[in-house]
């Protein structure tokens, strides 16, 4: 039977042929036209390089406030991408940290992964580093400006839009919910009042400066990012204060106080190469950070990979930071220099400072312990390696260290504290194993299924 000159017939044929048509020619509006996982990590790389030269404009952003920061555009980046990735899975539901419901795409329409991340940190750094100033904010808009048009090349205008409306809504729910972890103020005051508890072997202000101010005494009581580091706020088996001089701190002290009149070269540049008041890039903070970066270059890392270690280390960072104030406060326990001028030596004068807070445990050795888990499970335990992150200085006569291990350089760092006389031993081991124990914890988070 034929209808207008067709037939059935011939109008299957046509429909069949243009079904067919349909799907061998390529979607514009369909994105990533390959799965996330096989790019390159330069959305991590570029990312967190303009999160750490802008922590460095942000006034009151210590080690602590910056860690909080960089949490949040770590698992922001994972989170927007997921879609993605193939074979992982949300953090979000496992970490407190992040515990919140993000807007979601629509299951019928397209999206570009890729820019609705962009969008989402664009927004979410415009927030977390709005003390920068305007002048340095203007290099977040340039990097999410060169991302869009990148990836905008081969897109639909609707789907370009589309996620970026998905990125902006995405944004501005995480800056509602960090807003609750109770931090997001205390740049503004690091300082705020405190009165420490007064009584033989707690800490009080500390030579050389004797400055008279704590460092966020209450940044311990914060909501960690993931629950199974609460078991570490625990107080471990720590140095107990005596005046006598049998006693073990009266013996570690000593070792701070001939260390430290006795120091020869190599131990004066030791100290010289993670100095953070010399160069903040020597800070622990920034240093494992910058450390990430030249390690994802060097091993050609893709994406996924390079977000699940961008992650790891943020929330290592954010929850050490936590775990370590809250051990200061709570143990009250007075700085090696005191200790010295009181029992040993009354005209000791340090070379160097210490931060305006209680002695144990060191945060130093707890940070660098738990980022050499993360490292080690990444790129192996018994790797060498050059760590070229200190390039840039000029205060450096030695600009580069190599290391066995990054077991290696987290015990190289931890030293430092000893050298310099801010630490006693027993807070640096402590430290160590503290943060060995939270990097093996944060470790465990699955993201892959």
């Amino acid at each position: 039977m034929t209808y207008s000159g067709f037939s059935w017939k011939s109008c299957a044929l046509a429909s069949l042929l243009l079904s067919t048509l349909s799907c061998t020619t390529p979607e514009r509006d369909v994105a990533p036209k390959f799965p996330l996982n096989a790019r390159n990590a330069s959305l991590v790389e570029d990312w967190s390089s303009l999160a750490l030269a802008l922590t460095s404009q942000c006034n009151g952003y210590s080690d602590p406030v910056a860690s909080r920061a960089m949490f949040y555009l770590a698992a922001c980046l994972y989170e927007t991408l997921l879609p993605g990735f193939d074979h992982h899975v949300s953090a979000q539901v496992r970490l407190q940290g992040l515990n919140t419901t993000l807007p979601q795409p629509d299951p019928g329409l397209s999206y570009n992964p890729v820019i609705v991340a962009n969008q989402a940190m664009y927004r979410l750094a415009s927030e977390l580093y709005g003390p920068a100033g305007t002048d340095n904010l203007e290099a977040v808009a340039r990097l999410k400006d060169k991302y869009i048009l990148i990836e905008g090349a081969s897109l639909t205008e609707d789907v370009i839009s589309r996620s970026k409306e998905l990125g902006n809504a995405i944004g501005w729910k995480l800056i509602e919910f960090s807003k609750t972890d109770g931090l997001s103020e205390a740049f503004l005051n690091r300082y705020p009042p405190y009165t420490p508890p007064q009584q033989p072997g707690f800490w009080r202000p500390t030579p050389p400066d004797y400055f008279s101010k704590a460092l966020l005494p209450f940044w311990g009581n914060a909501r960690l990012a993931l629950q199974a580091n609460e078991s570490l706020l625990q107080t471990p088996a720590e140095l107990e204060y005596s005046e006598s001089p049998n006693s073990i701190i009266f013996a570690e002290a000593t070792e701070v106080y001939n260390f430290s009149r006795n120091l020869n070269l190599e131990q004066r540049e030791q100290l010289a190469y993670w100095d953070s008041e010399a160069d903040y890039h020597a800070s622990p903070f920034q240093h494992n950070f910058l450390l990430m970066r030249q390690l994802l270059r060097e091993n050609n890392v893709s994406l996924d990979r390079a977000c699940r270690l961008f992650l790891r280390l943020a929330i290592a960072q954010f929850d050490g930071n936590i775990v370590a104030w809250h051990l200061k406060y709570k143990t009250n326990l007075l700085r090696p220099a005191t200790y010295i001028k009181l029992h040993i030596d009354r005209y000791f004068v340090p070379e160097y400072s210490a931060l305006p807070v209680p002695e144990f445990v060191s945060d130093r050795a707890l940070i660098y312990g738990a980022c050499a888990v993360i490292f080690s499970e990444e790129f192996g335990y018994r790797v060498p390696f050059m760590d070229y992150t200190q390039e840039m200085r000029q205060d450096l006569r030695d600009k580069q260290k190599s290391f066995d291990s990054f077991s290696e350089m987290a015990h190289t760092a931890a030293l430092a504290d000893l050298y310099n006389a801010t630490q006693f031993r027993t807070s640096i081991e402590s430290g160590l194993s503290i943060g060995q124990t939270l990097g093996i914890q944060v470790q465990k988070l699955e993201l892959e299924k």
